[in-house]
């Protein structure tokens, strides 16, 4: 599968998916506020340090992290890592897949961010291989991506297979892998929509959509 020529300037602005009508258009603020929002109360006790985003895109979760921060992001596409940089002009950022290694020490990253990628992967445990191997001891992962329910097996197949989501996962079987690769899971949980419409959360498998935050021990 060649990353590079399925995520150019088309994916992003919408031509080639929904990024730009649900994430990158209109709903950007609001999106991008809801994804932030459970990581914050994290960010108390790790104050400042290295931040990593996998899958930057143009950059605006780590816009979010405080000036405290040394940020860094890596994403497959070359348009996607040039837009960030106009963002984030101080922030080290790089063209980098998920599945190699990353262009990282070992240990370096006091929190990684994982957000709508895995899904894209066609090997999500090598992905999280590669974070564990970057992030520090007591570092914090927090992971977004799609739920495979019934909600999404009967509801967003055409929206999955535009979106090229080639690793869809039951919330379980993520829940386990995670545990496998050597994670401990602090919170956990099922959702449904991030724009401004609506953002329902739920400890259960009701939600199309699922979010982990762990720590490496």
């Amino acid at each position: 599968m060649d990353y590079k020529k399925i995520y150019t300037e088309n994916y992003f602005n919408g031509r080639g998916s929904f990024f730009y009508l649900l994430g990158y258009g209109n709903f950007q603020k609001p999106y991008f506020n809801n994804l932030f929002r459970p990581i914050k109360p994290y960010l108390r006790e790790i104050k400042q340090g290295r931040v990593l985003d996998i899958g930057c895109a143009y950059g605006f979760m780590l816009q979010k992290f405080p000036d405290s921060f040394e940020k860094f992001g890596v994403d497959i596409s070359e348009h996607a890592i040039k837009e960030a940089k106009k963002r984030l002009p101080k922030a080290t950022l790089r063209v980098a897949g998920a599945e190699v290694p990353l262009p990282f020490p070992e240990n370096f990253f006091d929190i990684v961010i994982c957000n709508d990628v895995i899904e894209h992967t066609q090997n999500p445990r090598i992905v999280l291989e590669n974070v564990k191997r970057v992030l520090k001891r007591g570092g914090v992962l927090y992971l977004n991506t799609p739920n495979l329910n019934w909600l999404r097996k009967n509801l967003f197949v055409f929206a999955d297979n535009k979106e090229h989501h080639i690793s869809l996962l039951p919330h379980k079987i993520l829940f386990n892998l995670l545990t496998e690769v050597g994670f401990k899971t602090l919170d956990h949980y099922t959702y449904t929509g991030i724009t401004i419409f609506f953002f329902t959360k739920f400890h259960s498998n009701l939600g199309y959509e699922q979010a982990f935050i762990c720590k490496k021990p």
